[in-house]
């Protein structure tokens, strides 16, 4: 077992690496309750790996400065990336994979060799689940979308839903970046907060916006009369899993429209990331089991 020292770089909370590897979650506050570091703990203690994944809150200053001392560390296998940073990373990398490059963020990042490399795992992880709501991939064509939220994660899934779905609209608190993100996709964009002429046309909503966290904006992304004016066989994912519940699924339940939060995305997407971390220490399956379990 390696000698325990305190991480050398410039983070907000306490971190002492004592073990002969380890990942790491970079956002704001990932201390405050981040669930990775129990997901990949997990898969860690089942590979038998002598590693931990700490969570580690960093500013955007102190991010390249973070980076650079992750790099210098061979024993740092990888991680993920949670908000803030998400987009901001794509240029700290020595190499990015060519979907996370499309999508313009970063959510994982791995070693090779000398080199650390940012991947996105965010939309393959709410793929799985979205298909899964509203009764597979076939389904999924039929249904016109909207992604409500433009950062790392919403990037994500606005670009893997584009194509997959019969239309796409997207919407942004800032107008142009909506405007720019859908000109991408081949996309239409909306106003934010979306109005209800916007949203008579639409029958899955999927929230990529902080609003309704626990530790976010209170409320709702869409208002509550808004809402209703969506079809009765409507499905709305809320990419948030901290509530379990959030206003907006709460509010869309009582509708009795199909609703998922983020809990399935959240693991599907570590353990893709675990896989690029550690390639062959697990099969897929016993690293998902092993999360599922934590």
């Amino acid at each position: 077992m390696a000698g325990a020292a305190a991480f050398p770089g410039p983070i907000g909370n306490p971190v002492t690496i004592a073990t002969e590897r380890y990942a790491a979650i970079l956002g704001a506050t990932p201390s405050k309750g981040a669930r990775s570091p129990t997901l990949w703990n997990a898969a860690f203690k089942a590979a038998g790996i002598d590693a931990v994944m700490h969570p580690m809150d960093v500013t955007a200053a102190d991010l390249p400065a973070v980076v650079a001392a992750l790099k210098a560390d061979p024993r740092f296998v990888g991680g993920a990336v949670a908000v803030p940073h998400k987009q901001a990373l794509v240029g700290l990398l020595d190499r990015i994979e060519p979907e996370a490059q499309r999508i313009g963020a970063v959510n994982a990042i791995y070693r090779d060799g000398d080199a650390l490399v940012g991947a996105n795992t965010d939309g393959a992880g709410a793929l799985s689940q979205i298909e899964e709501l509203v009764g597979g991939a076939h389904a999924l064509q039929t249904r016109r979308a909207l992604v409500v939220g433009l950062g790392g994660a919403g990037l994500a899934m606005a670009a893997f839903l584009a194509g997959r779905v019969t239309e796409l609209t997207v919407a942004n608190r800032t107008r142009a970046t909506a405007d720019a993100v859908a000109a991408k996709l081949g996309a239409m964009a909306a106003d934010f907060p979306v109005g209800a002429d916007v949203l008579s046309k639409i029958d899955l909503v999927v929230n990529a916006t902080t609003i309704g966290h626990k530790d976010g904006p209170a409320g709702s992304p869409i208002a509550e009369a808004d809402l209703a004016v969506l079809p009765a066989s409507a499905a709305v994912y809320d990419a948030i899993y901290q509530p379990d519940a959030t206003p907006l699924l709460t509010m869309a339940a009582a509708r009795g429209l199909q609703t998922r939060n983020g809990l399935g995305m959240n693991l599907d997407q570590a353990v893709i990331a675990f896989g690029k971390a550690v390639p062959g220490a697990l099969g897929m399956d016993a690293v998902r089991a092993a999360m599922r379990a934590a």
